[in-house]
């Protein structure tokens, strides 16, 4: 047990480490939409994988360095869009992590409850990180389309 929480602890540092070293060439958006998307990929490959202790074991790597890699664009995005607000933006992202891991720990464990085997608590999880990264994409939607309605401010010349 100590080497799958080594294992685990050291995904989750790697996947913040990365997060910070990518973030300079690449929008806090789309760093959380395809990090978001990779850990979809890792928590249907746990469910499917379940039973193979190796294969279980690289995927949950990458779905907590995937988990770790999304706080540091969550809280960018959160910044930019909380404008006059930032202590409370701040505090309102970390309220939604909590929240995050309370009802995803509340699915999860209905999984159990139901008397699933132990690799559908990733179902829920799945479901949960594919509603996140949808609304991420929708949101960059919004913002697309706002940046095209909005009027064009001609550069002064010279």
């Amino acid at each position: 047990m100590t080497f799958i929480m080594m294992l685990v602890g050291l995904g989750m540092v790697l996947g913040n480490v990365l997060s910070g070293r990518i973030s300079g060439r690449y929008s806090p958006l789309r760093i959380a939409a395809v990090t978001d998307f990779i850990i979809v990929l890792a928590l249907l490959m746990l469910f499917f994988c379940g039973g193979m202790k190796t294969t279980s074991l690289i995927f949950a790597f990458i779905c907590c360095a995937g988990l770790f890699a999304l706080s540091a664009p969550l809280q960018i995005l959160l910044l930019q869009n909380a404008k006059g607000g930032e202590l409370l933006g701040a505090a309102g992202g970390q309220i939604a992590f909590n929240l995050g891991s309370a009802v995803g720990a509340y699915c999860g464990g209905m999984m159990l409850t139901l008397g699933l085997a132990y690799n559908y608590v990733a179902l829920p999880a799945a479901l949960l990180s594919f509603a996140a990264m949808s609304s991420l994409l929708l949101y960059g939607r919004y913002k697309r389309q706002q940046a095209a309605d909005s009027p064009v401010l001609a550069k002064p010349l010279g």
